[in-house]
């Protein structure tokens, strides 16, 4: 019986390794660290060091434009590259990466949908929402969003001769993105602003979470064993008092309050928002609350980080500030004296911040140094592979095969950080890179895949934009800044998303420095 066991043991040892030699073959024509070709440590252990972005750009850097980071999965800072995966008529499909991005633990999203035809259903049935063009109180909703930030800051934060009030600047942005992603998605903020806090415990478990899941993109297989009864113990539940549960149950109240109670045949809410779209357009409930979960985690935290980024530079940059608030003294808007009651302060327009190139040059910096999504976000090669040319870092560039079933993550941070795109200042803020006639079309495609492309583009990209141009101007021309700790000016990690926080500043009313 020993023998047999030994027997056994030792064929299921060889056809490990033969197993794993052939993988290694598929792959070796991409340099990578040595041991990528035979296990997947070596990306965990970038994915769970907090500063994943940085392993990810190093192995570019070091082996080429895409490189090997695990035995059947590649990373690319190539922006032609990941445009052709994305494109419209791409043969590439989502891998298996994306399992682990479930928020809900039991139903996929717009995000984690990996069935293509499901997916492009469910897109164009969201998409009009996204849009505006049914939820035409768009812009104005955000406007109050920024009043109350405003007021925020004013209330609570401003320093004056006897009085020091530092406040983290990256906790209060995300406030401001969590109320108005709540505002303009089914009408009812969470009140983040209002408190000055966080109800729902929801930040500090995000800073748990995030580097969880990103572990579980490593070995996506383990998203089975998370489905196992047992398992649904551990993960947050509606019911619970705090965190991400807490929020789960606020989804679920929100969506439930669209829909008839019992005995009843018209619902209790009804709202021209986007969850009003949604419904309209044939989600159902279920659908509904995993996407409103979506929208909370993946349009807040992104848009945090780069308002939070953009604005940082700029104020820590005198020419950058003192360029931009030239630019938006001479646009003529209103004075920021704030005379008006905070419910009557007028805000920057999108369609005048649109026109203002130096603004729209910061945002489009800001985008590039941090882009607000950092993990893989990996597509599969077609059962056919494909031929896809990589660069080395001698210059030199190669056609390579890749079979079919390979995983491509790509490396935004990387990319927009490339010296071979950007040039030898590609690690620095320099907004004027997009001015003057610099303007250079092939770049600012590359910043602008920060939101995905193709099928796979970012829906909320509308609503990000519209609250940069209206958060950024409106924070840096009300009140003048400065850094609490110039050595140490923010803390956090990136795992997938920037937990960005101690972003100290100390705020002063801009017009009582100026005499204005």
């Amino acid at each position: 019986m020993m023998s047999y066991s030994i027997l056994f043991l030792s064929l299921f040892v060889t056809l490990y390794f033969i197993h794993r030699a052939r993988t290694y073959r598929a792959l070796a024509q991409f340099g990578g660290p040595w041991s990528t070709g035979w296990s997947r440590l070596w990306l965990l252990r970038a994915t769970a060091s907090g500063i994943m972005q940085s392993y990810f750009k190093d192995v570019n850097d070091r082996f080429g434009s895409t490189a090997r980071v695990g035995p059947e999965i590649l990373i690319t800072s190539d922006p032609l590259l990941i445009r052709r995966m994305s494109a419209v008529r791409s043969s590439y499909t989502r891998a298996k990466y994306y399992k682990a991005l479930r928020l809900h633990p039991t139903r996929d999203n717009i995000t984690t949908l990996r069935d293509e035809k499901a997916h492009d259903e469910l897109r164009a049935k969201m998409a009009p929402g996204y849009s505006g063009k049914e939820n035409q109180g768009l812009e104005a909703t955000i406007d109050v969003r920024v009043r109350r930030l405003i007021a925020l800051i004013k209330y609570s934060y401003v320093t004056t001769s006897t009085s020091y009030r530092p406040l983290d600047l990256a906790r209060v942005v995300s406030f401001f993105t969590l109320d108005t992603i709540s505002d303009v998605a089914f009408g009812k903020p969470f009140g983040f602003l209002d408190r000055d806090d966080d109800p729902f415990g929801y930040i500090t478990q995000l800073k748990s979470m995030l580097p969880a899941m990103m572990s579980f993109s490593v070995y996506p297989e383990m998203q089975t064993i998370m489905q196992l009864p047992w398992m649904q113990l551990l993960l947050p539940k509606v019911t619970d008092a705090i965190g991400f549960g807490k929020v789960m149950g606020f989804a679920r109240d929100v969506v439930a309050e669209r829909f008839p109670l019992p005995g009843f045949d018209e619902p209790q809410v009804v709202r021209k928002d986007m969850l009003g779209s949604f419904k309209e357009h044939g989600l159902t409930q279920e659908q509904l609350e995993s996407e409103t979960l979506t929208q909370i985690t993946a349009g807040s935290d992104s848009t945090a980080t780069a308002i939070r980024m953009t604005l940082f530079h700029i104020l820590t940059s005198p020419g950058s500030l003192n360029r931009l608030l030239n630019e938006l003294d001479a646009a003529g808007f209103p004075s920021p004296s704030m005379s008006a009651s905070d419910e009557g302060i007028s805000i920057i327009p999108d369609s005048e911040a649109r026109r203002l190139p130096y603004l729209q040059a910061c945002i489009r910096e800001g985008l590039r140094l941090y882009p607000p999504v950092t993990g893989l976000m990996s597509k599969q090669t077609p059962p056919s592979g494909d031929t896809i040319p990589v660069r080395y870092p001698d210059g030199t560039t190669k056609d390579v095969f890749v079979p079919g079933g390979v995983s491509i993550g790509w490396n935004t941070y990387g990319m927009l950080r490339s010296k071979h795109l950007f040039g030898d200042d590609a690690e620095t803020w320099r907004p004027e890179r997009w001015l003057d006639g610099n303007e250079n079309q092939e770049l600012i495609q590359a910043v602008d895949l920060v939101f995905g492309y193709g099928r796979f583009g970012c829906l909320g990209r509308s609503v990000a934009m519209l609250e940069l141009n209206k958060a950024v101007p409106e924070l840096a021309r009300r009140f003048s800044w400065q850094v609490v700790n110039p050595e140490k000016p923010w803390g956090g990690i990136c795992a997938g998303f920037w937990l960005q926080e101690d972003m100290g500043f100390v705020a002063r009313e801009r017009w009582a420095d100026d005499g204005h």
